[in-house]
């Protein structure tokens, strides 16, 4: 059985990376900074990024499920949202990134 393993999570976290830092510190792009993203309310995790109301309407909490929604497709986890991503088909791919963000500042994942 595949676990989610947050090495390869970077790997492809890179197509992130055009858009996103995930350091902490870090500034935001065209997207915000994703440090801590998976304890933060969705749509409220950079002060000074700038997101849509489409995405904070969402309201929540970022957890496993939501975020494996949100990666799935953007568009249709939030209509009106302004990230352009077509989001990833692959589950595995998905699994790894959210154990990339977790890894990142966001504790321990409860994804079962």
């Amino acid at each position: 059985m595949k676990v989610a393993d947050a090495r390869l999570g970077r790997a492809v976290f890179r197509q992130c990376a055009a858009c996103h830092t995930i350091d902490a510190g870090t500034g935001d792009r065209d997207g915000p900074n994703l440090h801590g993203v998976t304890r933060a309310q969705v749509g409220h995790n950079s002060a000074r990024f700038g997101y849509t109301a489409a995405l904070q309407s969402v309201g929540g909490t970022w957890r496993c499920a939501r975020l494996d929604r949100w990666l799935a497709n953007p568009a249709a986890f939030a209509p009106g949202t302004s990230m352009r991503f077509p989001g990833l088909r692959n589950g595995l791919d998905r699994a790894d990134v959210i154990a990339y963000l977790y890894a990142n500042g966001g504790g321990n994942p409860d994804c079962r």
